[in-house]
């Protein structure tokens, strides 16, 4: 799972559907991307840098974090 693509997205009180209509794709496949079962396409990744502010790609793409097990419980709360 590429967590900070979540974490960014609830940092900016963002929706699945308002991330995924943002990047012109279904939620279907941004969860896809998102729990690494699609490749994200090099035009997505810079869309998703500059949707959250310029944050690197390989940031967005770092697969442990140090808030993971709080943003974990986060997500299980809904």
């Amino acid at each position: 799972m590429f967590m900070n693509l979540e974490v960014e997205r609830l940092r900016r009180y963002m929706s699945k559907a308002d991330m995924a209509n943002r990047l012109s794709v279904s939620v279907d496949l941004l969860n896809d991307w998102i729990y690494r079962r699609e490749a994200i396409p090099a035009s997505k990744l810079r869309a998703l840098s500059q949707l959250f502010d310029g944050c690197s790609v390989e940031y967005l793409l770092r697969t442990r974090s140090k808030t993971s097990r709080a943003v974990s419980l986060l997500l299980e709360r809904g």
